[in-house]
């Protein structure tokens, strides 16, 4: 089935990756907005807050009576009530909203519809896309004239106030370094290979148990392991308030020798947050640490790893081509040493996001996978 995916608007290019993790991308329509095929549930996503199916789409504004006499070509008239809900996102000046719900509305009530705002059985979604406005990071994806698109609600995402509501200072164990939910899920979602799930999510540097609590939460078996006694209790305790029926394991362990307490696992993946900071970069500990770390999980699996980098801030604020596969690497690591560490297991980078924190602190998300 096709059909059309609506992102927010935090994370425009992370919110495309997510997408063709969870379904497989046929085409950008819109840095907000793609038509993906062989698609999962958006309901477990990070960043996708609609699907559409079915659709349609133009680059010239549509009239009232165009988007009406679609749906009721591909709607018979029945005794089900409808909503018409239209929104903007990106430049849109001096276009009413309001107006072309109204509109069709009003057609599709002259037809025999029965209108319900509050709780219909089929809402009629109508985006207005315009040119988003300049992001940090900037966006590779550019949009040169109004876009519009418009479609039957299949489902929502969990939307932003799904993870507010479940912050990490509200678990039993919190430390400052927690990872936000969002992010955390966002990792877990990356695992997916063409919409397809992985058997297991190994997590080496569990902290407070972000990324387990995530991957626990779609159902996906996790193993989670810290070097830090304190962060595995802790952990423990967070996954505790999960109702989750799969296999979890939890356990203390150095990250560079995971592989000498796990046993291979066919079709697991890898995601991780190094809690390195930018003076262990800069010294050579981090990326030997790194180095030996995913060589380790390579024995378990050669399955794809998401991971959390430190990065400096002045890249995310100026070009995305910047962060590309040859020149890219952790803060004030050598690229060519970072190379290595990948070419060393036969890997190499398909995704890299940077991730504007604040003027002093930045980071990229990184997938990499078998070559």
């Amino acid at each position: 089935m096709v059909a059309a995916w609506i992102g927010n608007g935090w994370h425009p290019a992370l919110f495309r990756s997510e997408a063709n993790a969870l379904g497989i991308i046929q085409q950008i329509l819109h840095p907000r907005v793609v038509i993906v095929s062989d698609n999962n549930s958006i309901q477990n996503s990070a960043f996708i807050d609609q699907s559409l199916y079915p659709f349609d789409f133009s680059s010239e504004e549509p009239c009232a009576e165009i988007i009406a006499d679609w749906f009721s070509h591909i709607q018979p008239l029945n005794d089900k009530t409808i909503a018409v809900r239209a929104s903007k996102m990106g430049n849109m000046e001096g276009i009413s909203i309001s107006k072309i719900q109204s509109e069709v509305g009003a057609i599709l009530h002259k037809k025999g519809w029965s209108v319900n705002l509050e709780n219909p059985d089929i809402e009629i979604m109508i985006h207005y896309c315009g040119s988003p406005q300049k992001p940090i990071p900037p966006d590779p994806v550019d949009l040169g004239s109004p876009f519009f698109i418009w479609g039957i609600l299949q489902s929502f995402g969990p939307g932003g106030q799904s993870f507010q509501n479940r912050s990490p200072t509200d678990r039993p164990y919190f430390k400052p370094i927690s990872l936000d939910p969002r992010l955390a899920r966002a990792m877990v979602n990356l695992c997916y290979t063409d919409g397809q799930p992985p058997t297991t999510i190994i997590d080496p540097f569990c902290g407070t148990g972000g990324i387990a609590i995530e991957s626990a939460m779609v159902g996906i078996p996790v193993i989670a392991s810290d070097l830090d006694p304190e962060m595995v209790d802790g952990t423990t305790l967070n996954l505790n308030q999960i109702k989750f029926n799969g296999e979890k394991i939890i356990q203390s362990s150095n990250a560079t020798e995971l592989h000498k307490k796990i046993k291979s696992i066919p079709g697991a993946a890898h995601a991780f947050d190094p809690p390195y900071g930018r003076n262990s970069w800069t010294s050579g500990e981090g990326i030997e640490i790194l180095k030996n770390t995913i060589y380790s999980l390579s024995i378990i699996s050669r399955g794809p790893m998401v991971m959390l980098l430190p990065i400096n801030p002045d890249v995310v604020r100026t070009d995305p081509d910047l962060l590309n596969n040859e020149t890219f690497s952790p803060f004030d690591v050598e690229p060519e040493k970072f190379r290595n560490a990948l070419t060393a297991i036969n890997y190499d980078i398909s995704i890299i996001h940077p991730i504007w924190v604040h003027r002093s602190l930045a980071r990229a998300l990184v997938r990499i996978d078998p070559c």
